[in-house]
């Protein structure tokens, strides 16, 4: 919040008008959230009490056992704030997204790409992957998967903030969240600053994924390819300095951000890690194939997850667990 209403105030940005509206935003989505889960736990409780508690009286049951579940499985008062704070995170993580070129002008394409070819036998990468997923159906099944990256990026961290069963695994996950976005997202996308594939020419740097776009509207005019609208309005945004506006190629947050949630999900269950490892990895080949990313993006995304997880989980014990274990003890006292 201090780097974000600091960095607004020379230029005029609202930063607190905007962090208003964020939190009015993230506000709703709780009470979204929070239906869905809802209703699908009180119907799982009905129906367990039909088949199986069998109680002489349902009413009186369903009010205890719904009232026991919520203070074993579930922080209210700390999720809420949680998710809250997380809301000003996000809303000051893309003002100081929509202010890279400001900072560091964009000039290291031409490097990336290079560096992509040297790392693939010569070739450009999404020239590779094309023989596999240059389909029309196919690349529209990649663009979805990337569209349901936005709803569990924010689902993942409602069950984080919001599950108390194991308090170390969701706090894990939510300060290596916070590290990786803002030393990712922010930090080393600025230092790194780059537009991707899909602006290369429109910021001077050639035309050499020209062909990749055309192949991608081509396919397009058989199956919806989302992904080439988004380009547009983004760029239109930052030409006309939109809200969301921020262009930045190194390194890849959708791939950063998927590498996390696959090692949140293992603490859940082996099967659940290696589903979002699929999924991590399916957002890998997207970001190149949709010509949002250099395949370096995804690689160095992954990286910096890695890292912060690993940093995450040596903050949570020193400055967390502790605690945790001095107010336990002082309970039981």
């Amino acid at each position: 919040m201090f780097a974000g209403a600091v960095f607004s105030l020379p230029i005029g940005i609202p930063y607190w008008a905007l962090l208003l509206d964020s939190l009015r935003t993230t506000l709703l989505m709780i009470l979204k959230f929070t239906s869905v889960f809802a209703t699908f736990f009180v119907g799982w409780r009905f129906i367990y009490a039909i088949f199986r508690a069998k109680p002489k009286k349902p009413i009186h049951w369903m009010i205890v056992d719904i009232r026991n579940s919520l203070q074993r499985y579930v922080k209210l008062v700390d999720g809420t704030i949680c998710f809250v704070a997380l809301a000003v995170l996000a809303n000051t993580f893309t003002l100081l997204k929509n202010l890279i070129s400001d900072f560091v002008p964009f000039f290291l394409d031409p490097t990336f790409a290079e560096l992509d070819r040297m790392l693939h036998g010569g070739f450009d990468v999404w020239i590779l992957l094309w023989p596999v997923f240059g389909y029309p159906f196919v690349t529209t099944v990649i663009n979805v998967a990337y569209h349901i990256w936005f709803l569990l990026i924010y689902l993942l961290a409602f069950v984080a903030a919001y599950d108390r069963r194991d308090p170390e695994r969701g706090m894990v996950y939510l300060v290596a969240f916070a590290l990786t976005f803002i030393i990712g997202g922010n930090v080393l996308a600025t230092l790194f600053s780059s537009v991707g594939p899909v602006y290369f020419e429109a910021f001077g740097f050639g035309d050499t994924f020209s062909e990749q776009v055309h192949k991608l509207e081509s396919l397009n005019e058989i199956s919806p390819v989302w992904a080439l609208n988004v380009h547009k309005i983004l760029l239109t945004n930052y030409n006309t300095e939109g809200v969301i506006r921020g262009i930045s190629a190194m390194p890849s947050m959708h791939v950063a951000s998927s590498v996390l949630m696959a090692l949140f999900a293992f603490r859940y269950s082996r099967w659940l890690g290696w589903a979002f490892t699929v999924f991590a990895l399916v957002i890998q080949i997207a970001s190149v194939h949709l010509a949002w990313h250099y395949a370096v993006d995804g690689y160095f995304g992954a990286l910096v997850a890695l890292v912060c997880w690993y940093v995450a989980k040596i903050l949570t014990e020193k400055f967390y667990l502790g605690s945790v274990g001095l107010q336990s003890a002082s309970l039981a006292t």
